[in-house]
């Protein structure tokens, strides 16, 4: 099939962009994730056509936007709907639905799921952050503000050095190992941990779990979910999206939710509050009871006991509201996984399940990524310079001494990389003496050993 060419994908990226401005004022579903996908593409319009991503992305480009295109339209579409229900509504008396109702098992003839639009656009394209709040351009000082990056199942396996042993590891903990004679396979839901310090990996391991062959056998169902910072902590956000990934129709649960005899009944907010999150929580049971599961929780910071010891079954006589684990079954073989900068916050969730390490990646392997983004940080220099391709006589002198460029970044990944990216900055200077190589290397040590730091008292901070 021919490529799409430039002027195409220009044409179908403004036509896109237009349709969305249109309707800016319109109360649409999902808006907070359209908003998303949209900033994403406007970042990276001129980008895109005149220097489209690597290949393999590009291929899933116009894929990518024919299905932004149609969950916009699916979208406007829901929006005349549920303003035409409401319009009648408003002359009927409200009858409460049946428990049949909230039966995920049901066939809709009507189903938009827009988070997993978002992850596969963030994977194509990268992530950009959202615009500065009210006021903050007229602030009398500079405002920094981070941005949180929500992380997604996609993965590149060939960009994953090593961690074959530990991601086996894992596996054996979430699957189960060969059985063996006398061993008891009556385990129907095992849970597992991944724990260490800011850009140590754990994500990266985790990814390469969730592709793994055995867990594709052994769980029919597998779910991402990026639960995020403390700050960033919405339960009510968390089970909407885990519930939109999984296929149900969000408006629809709303209505449900919001309908709800023992939240009409509720006296007080903050009692509503705590009954939708328990008739939420029943929904993603009922809808995971069927099948046999994985759910990984990336990046679990919010230690508080709602999240605690997920192996617990839901109370007979209890308030579902008081724990995730409520609406997790455990009637299927099913397993969870959470990744936790806290050894000790992951014990807590996991209980018996094993708590594992990204080991340090060290020697060969750690040069392979620093090789890797050396590489492809000086190649996007050259290219934006115009510049030839020619001996890199810079990198030969790095490589007589990549033990102790390893050695410097502790092992971490994301030290390597912010290594390799400050060496590949420097200009090579041929007749530079021993002093000049000396200083060189001292500007790029710079930018390695904060990296460690940074990630260590980010580590500490976080817990």
């Amino acid at each position: 099939m021919a490529q799409q060419s430039g002027n195409d994908v220009k044409a179908v990226m403004e036509k896109l962009l237009q349709a969305f401005e249109d309707e800016v004022d319109r109360d649409l579903p999902h808006r907070e994730a359209l908003d998303h996908i949209f900033r994403i593409l406007k970042a990276n319009k001129e980008k895109i056509i005149s220097e489209p991503p690597e290949v393999e992305k590009k291929d899933k480009l116009p894929e990518l936007l024919r299905s932004i295109g149609d969950a916009l339209q699916q979208c406007k579409a829901r929006s005349k709907q549920q303003q035409s229900e409401s319009d009648k509504a408003k002359s009927k008396k409200i009858t409460m639905p049946s428990v049949s109702d909230c039966n995920p098992f049901k066939s809709r003839p009507s189903h938009l799921s827009v988070d997993p639009l978002l992850e596969q656009t963030i994977a194509i394209l990268g992530d950009v952050p959202p615009p500065p709040s009210p006021g903050q351009e007229d602030a009398g000082e500079e405002t920094v503000t981070e941005y949180y990056e929500w992380t997604t199942s996609y993965v590149d396996e060939s960009r994953i050095y090593g961690w074959d042993k530990e991601a086996n590891d894992v596996v054996d903990a979430l699957v189960g190992k060969d059985k063996e004679e006398g061993e008891d396979d009556e385990v129907l839901f095992r849970t597992a941990g991944i724990a260490g310090i800011h850009g140590s990996g754990k994500t990266a391991l985790a990814q390469k779990v969730f592709v793994h062959d055995r867990i594709k056998d052994a769980f029919p169902l597998r779910l991402w979910v990026c639960v995020g910072p403390p700050d960033h902590e919405d339960r009510f956000n968390l089970l909407y999206r885990m519930l939109d990934n999984l296929g149900l129709d969000t408006a629809k649960v709303e209505d449900i939710v919001d309908k709800a005899d023992v939240v009409v009944k509720a006296a007080t907010d903050e009692d509503k509050d705590k009954s939708k999150i328990g008739v939420l929580l029943f929904i993603l049971y009922v809808t995971l009871y069927k099948t046999g599961y994985l759910i990984v929780f990336d990046d679990m910071r919010a230690y508080s006991d709602w999240y605690s010891n997920l192996t617990l079954q839901p109370p007979k006589d209890g308030e579902w509201y008081e724990r995730l684990a409520y609406g997790l079954p455990k009637a299927r073989k099913s397993a969870v996984l959470v990744t936790c900068r806290s050894e000790d916050g992951a014990r807590v969730m996991v209980r018996t399940g094993g708590v594992f390490h990204p080991p340090k990646l060290e020697g060969e392997e750690g040069w392979k990524l620093f090789h890797r983004e050396y590489k492809e940080a000086k190649d996007k220099e050259k290219k934006e310079k115009g510049e030839k391709e020619e001996e890199d006589k810079l990198y030969k002198e790095l490589q007589e001494m990549k033990e102790e460029i390893v050695g410097k970044c502790l092992g971490l990944p994301v030290a390597i990389v912010q290594a390799a990216k400050g060496f590949a900055a420097l200009e090579h200077e041929p007749e530079a003496d021993a002093k000049d190589n000396a200083a060189a290397d001292q500007t790029a040590t710079s930018k390695t050993e904060p990296a460690a730091t940074e990630a260590m008292e980010a580590d500490q901070s976080a817990n």
